[in-house]
């Protein structure tokens, strides 16, 4: 049977009720640490799932009522106040949770069974007071306890609070260490009566009767050794049997058990471990990896700085008389960009009155109805049967702020669909600029400093981070990421009329890294545009005081591979220094202290980026995740495949809607909605042309696409209004 760790980390912080943090690893006993709150539990593989989830009860148990002192301060032995806790924290949990009676009874039974506490074949006057206290509370009926020993196992099953736990111990072994000094005395005054008796006895038959040449020659004979006749192997006279030391002392009868130690309790520990856990096991260790806070001044590339460099490029570029591939002239670049804007307008008024309608309904749900202290006139008639003649308003919540950031996927693999993902992106910059929403573009790359040619790379001393500190076991952004600002809601009217028709021509001109070089399609840095989220959210809604935000990332496909932090130990020359690793579903997981929450990945390829995006999906309630996604025909599977986690029924039902809208809305994949939006369908001229000899055929083939288009762009922009008003 394997046990299901991830089930056991659920567990544990249901049961915790509160921001807990559970960790399985390969150590030898649980432990809790009360500032991080986090819970360390073996990986307890040999473990059935009764014990396990008797063990994971126990532990939580400990973290939500032991407090964190040492307990080596007191004057009882730790092992005693291991026992008696053991019982108080069993008692409160299982108080809070009945449910969990069952899994203790049968989990400690099974321990029973299987001799962990090593009393098998003992009798109970054999086991100390202490061991027989832990056994009875540990499930054990067999234990038989003195009517003054009864009083202390009473107190234990009544116990509180931790400083009674501690009282009851040291009277425990005050009362332990009182019996076993009377026991001794007793065996002391047994063994003087006895050998009173017997000296007696020898000199009533003459045997004991001795003269002081008698003493004198045996002094000789012994070369000066004490002959006494108690101590010698024979006795001198009479025959009589030998009586050694250990049985002048009660011999083996008279050896006690050690009473400053709980034995049962120590055994139980070495079980666990010994036959709980799999020390050779091959299964690996779970690192827990959280999200580290990212400089956003070194990360984000202000928007004058990007188009600064376009604009200088660009000269360069139109002063050439030969050209690099396939580059497209501004003038050209600028015509295209005017004939979309314009035929662009249809769909940003649509979009306007889309939000404005939603926002007004919204607020109308919301909406109060009260008096006004004034007569209603024409109610006054029925002043005999209507207590309720005052004239009533209706009272509107104030709007909320909304606000909007977009993330713009500015990877290579983009190159196909992204003049179509940006005459998406721009339609909705316009209508934010439209409505009054602030906004910010950013494109993530990983080429701005790659390929720098003015000399202002940044420079850091080698095993230093750029847009971070180095932190064991945290995430690591690249320190060739970057975030392109390319279009601000701050900008003037000018600059921004400008910076959007600078975004459509560079567009035109990325199918060459020789063109624009740093601003080229680089690989996906994804998931360190996610991580910068966490940071560039606060700064976001702080400065323009939004109440409502909602991010859009425009992405054609997963993310490239992250690495984390984990500093390492050389072999040879014994120094510590700061290294990655590769961040891999098989060992590692996405932990957030704050929310007390651990996300395990399901794979490799998506499993990071869909963790995250729920991390921050929770970390920020209020802000929407939206995913905008646009694909060719041959991709459309394989993406609502790894939606469904390739459940094949389900991805028929949905390639069948794919095929009928040209569009899909998904959920339960990090966003709060993933739309994907057919590119080919999005890039149809939706214009109703036809030339003057056109057949009826042609003119009802052209209406038909050009009403189809409309209605693509029109279902899935009232979607998106109607997540975002």
């Amino acid at each position: 049977m394997t046990i299901k760790f991830e089930i056991k980390d659920q567990l544990a912080k249901l049961l915790a009720t509160e921001d807990l943090v559970v960790e399985h690893k390969k150590v030898l006993t649980a432990s809790f640490n009360v500032n991080t709150r986090v819970l360390v539990l073996p990986m307890w593989e040999k473990a059935s799932n009764n014990v396990y989830d008797m063990l994971v009860g126990h532990e939580v148990g400990h973290a939500l009522f032991t407090p964190n002192v040492d307990i080596a301060s007191f004057k009882a032995p730790s092992s005693y106040i291991n026992v008696i806790e053991d019982a108080r924290i069993e008692k409160l949990i299982k108080r809070k949770f009945p449910g969990l009676c069952k899994s203790f009874f049968r989990g400690y039974w099974e321990l029973h069974e299987q001799d962990f506490f090593e009393v098998q074949g003992l009798d109970s006057e054999d086991i100390t007071l202490i061991d027989r206290i832990n056994l009875h509370y540990k499930g054990s009926n067999d234990m038989v306890f003195a009517d003054d020993e009864k009083v202390f196992v009473e107190r234990t099953g009544k116990t509180e609070t931790f400083e009674e736990v501690c009282e009851l111990a040291e009277e425990i072994h005050a009362f332990m260490k009182e019996q076993k000094e009377k026991r001794e005395q007793e065996k002391i005054d047994d063994t003087d009566f006895d050998m009173g008796s017997e000296m007696s006895n020898d000199i009533q038959n003459g045997s004991g009767e001795s003269t002081g040449e008698d003493v004198e020659e045996s002094e000789e004979e012994g070369e000066g050794e004490s002959s006494h006749p108690l101590f010698d192997e024979e006795q001198q006279t009479g025959g009589g049997t030998s009586i050694s030391v250990e049985d002048l002392m009660g011999g083996d009868h008279f050896e006690e058990p050690d009473i400053d130690e709980a034995v049962t309790d120590t055994n139980l520990s070495k079980n666990l471990i010994d036959n709980l856990l799999d020390l050779q096991s091959n299964r690996m260790e779970t690192t827990y990896l959280s999200v580290p806070s990212v400089n956003t001044k070194t990360v984000v590339v202000p928007s004058q700085d990007v188009w600064d460099y376009f604009d200088r490029k660009t000269a360069e570029l139109e002063a050439e008389e030969t050209h690099y591939y396939n580059y497209q002239s501004l003038e050209y670049s600028s015509n295209e960009y005017e004939t979309f804007k314009q035929s662009a307008k249809k769909e940003v008024n649509y979009l306007v009155k889309e939000f404005e309608c939603r926002k007004s309904a919204t607020a109308y749900a919301r909406s109060t109805t009260a008096r006004t202290g004034v007569l209603d006139t024409s109610k006054l008639h029925t002043y005999k049967f209507n207590e309720d003649l005052f004239k009533k308003i209706t009272v509107l919540p104030e709007g909320k702020n909304h606000g909007l950031i977009f993330i713009l996927d500015w990877s290579g693999s983009m190159n196909f669909v992204l003049k179509d993902t940006v005459k998406q992106l721009l339609n909705l910059v316009w209508f934010c600029k439209k409505v009054k929403i602030p906004f910010n573009v950013y494109a993530f790359t990983n080429e701005w400093y790659r390929n720098c040619d003015d000399g202002r790379i940044l420079q850091k001393p080698y095993g230093e981070l750029i847009h971070q500190d180095f932190v064991d076991h945290e995430l690591r952004v690249s320190d060739q990421f970057n975030l392109l600002n390319m279009i601000s809601s701050d900008s003037s009217i000018r600059e921004f009329e400008q910076h959007c028709k600078n975004l459509f021509c560079l567009v035109e001109n990325t199918q060459s890294s020789y063109n624009y070089p740093r601003l080229s399609l680089s690989g996906t840095p994804l998931n360190e545009a996610i991580v910068s989220l966490h940071t560039l959210i606060p700064e976001f809604k702080s400065k323009y005081k939004v109440e409502k935000l909602n991010t859009i990332i425009l992405t054609d496909g997963e993310s490239q591979s992250m690495s984390y932090n984990k500093s390492y130990v050389d072999r040879h020359t014994g120094e510590t220094h700061n290294g990655t690793y590769s961040v891999s579903s098989y060992s590692n997981a996405l932990r957030d202290r704050k929310l007390g929450r651990t996300y395990n990945m399901k794979n490799d390829w998506t499993g990071l980026t869909q963790v995250l995006l729920q991390n921050i999906s929770e970390k920020f309630a209020d802000v929407n995740f939206i995913g905008i996604r646009l694909l060719t025909g041959s991709d459309a599977r394989r993406f609502i495949s790894n939606s469904t986690n390739y459940d094949y029924d389900t991805t028929d039902k949905l390639m069948k809607i794919w095929k009928k809208q040209k569009s899909i809305a998904l959920d339960n994949t990090g966003y709060k909605k993933y739309f994907g939006m057919s590119s080919t369908a999005l890039s149809n001229d939706n214009t109703f042309e036809v030339q003057e000899d056109a057949t009826k055929s042609q003119i009802k083939r052209a209406f038909s696409k050009s009403l189809n288009a409309k209605k693509l762009n029109k279902k899935i922009l009232s979607q998106f209004m109607e997540l975002i008003a």
